[in-house]
């Protein structure tokens, strides 16, 4: 299978024209998301959302290109150090682990869809009774075996020499532009995968709704999660829209503990509520080309995932990843061209719906 990487290519003076089909672009790839959520193979697939690469293709859009257009003598070794040891600022990968913790694979991999009715069946029937001279009864694990295949994934930027572009400084800021681009798309992803999956509520928290109990709308949404899949939910994520909604219901009447719950940080919510970890997601993408988007808008889902899991370990949702040469998660290249450097920024990833049982959404209104 060819590998891909995403080429954004921007020329200053074609930009004016290509504002409004940008606008068109942003909103397509969106709804291309959306549409692909079901389908985990799909939306790994950086074809199926963007166009192909042509040597005749429109600056100003994103593309997918195939990996014949770059070489491994291109490979940047201070680069893929320098993206390896630099924090990222905005906090993307840390939420990004959270949502979906990593799961090292190789290139081709198997996991299991489990079956959890066989999970937690009990001998209602005396099966486990052995008769004289007969044999115990036999219990056979279920659960469905699936091929795997961990997607190249990777972003170009076309810097122009004339402003910088051979500077080792302006490609690191390349590079940590590109590295954030391709973690707030995961985190995107693993959103649309949740949001493909969920059974909903839709509870008031707005102030006509004087009794609203946010904190206890989840807590009966991880009992419902947990009822359906056997195993509670152990991770509670809040959009940064939802986490805010949360602060002002329990700011409406005159309960002093209702007001001193507000100010609860994500940990003290997560032990009130019986869970490892809440997760204040507040990430926002640009869902045109004049408008900025929060990843999860007003929601809040709880589901299960297990840090350092196998391939095979219980869990909603797996990102399994293949370290790149070298160890690491991302790899950079640097390819020069006429009066211009290309900087490429790739990872290998594939973010998979093991279980959708019990996954939850909460999506509250406000009235």
């Amino acid at each position: 299978m060819k590998l891909l990487h995403l080429i954004i290519v921007t020329v200053a003076k074609h930009w004016g024209r290509q504002l409004v089909a940008n606008s068109r672009e942003h909103a397509g790839q969106s709804s291309r998301f959306l549409s692909l959520a079901g389908n985990s193979t799909a939306l790994n697939d950086p074809t199926k959302l963007f166009g192909s690469f042509t040597p005749d293709s429109q600056s100003g859009v994103i593309l997918a290109a195939n990996d014949a257009n770059f070489d491994g003598s291109f490979l940047s070794e201070p680069l893929t150090e320098f993206v390896s040891d630099t924090p990222d600022e905005e906090g993307l990968d840390v939420v990004l682990e959270a949502m979906a913790p990593s799961v090292p694979v190789g290139r081709s991999f198997t996991y299991l869809v489990a079956d959890t009715t066989a999970q937690f069946q009990a001998m209602l029937a005396d099966e486990d009774i052995r008769e004289i001279g007969g044999e115990f009864s036999v219990i056979r694990p279920k659960g469905t075996q699936t091929n795997g295949r961990t997607a190249n994934k990777g972003l170009t930027m076309i810097l122009d020499n004339d402003q910088g572009g051979e500077d080792p400084a302006v490609q690191q800021r390349a590079v940590t532009n590109l590295r954030n681009r391709l973690l707030r798309t995961e985190i995107y992803r693993t959103e649309a995968l949740l949001e493909a999956n969920d059974t909903a509520l839709t509870p008031n928290w707005g102030g006509s709704n004087t009794s609203a109990d946010p904190d206890g709308n989840i807590a009966a949404d991880l009992e419902l999660g947990g009822d359906a899949r056997g195993i509670d939910s152990n991770i509670v994520v809040y959009s940064g829209g939802a986490w805010l909604r949360r602060f002002l219901s329990l700011g409406v009447g005159s309960n002093a503990a209702r007001h001193q719950t507000r100010n609860l940080t994500p940990q003290q919510v997560a032990d009130l509520l019986g869970v490892d970890k809440v997760v204040k997601a507040k990430i926002r993408y640009q869902s045109s080309a004049t408008a900025k988007t929060k990843v999860g808008d007003l929601k809040v889902y709880s589901y299960y995932v297990k840090a350092g899991a196998m391939p095979n370990d219980p869990s909603n949702i797996k990102r399994f990843v293949t370290p790149v040469p070298g160890g690491g998660m991302f790899r950079i290249f640097i390819q020069p061209l006429l009066k211009r450097t290309a900087v490429t920024v790739e990872h290998y990833s594939s973010i998979d719906l093991t279980s959708s049982l019990g996954i939850r959404k909460t999506a509250p209104t406000y009235t």
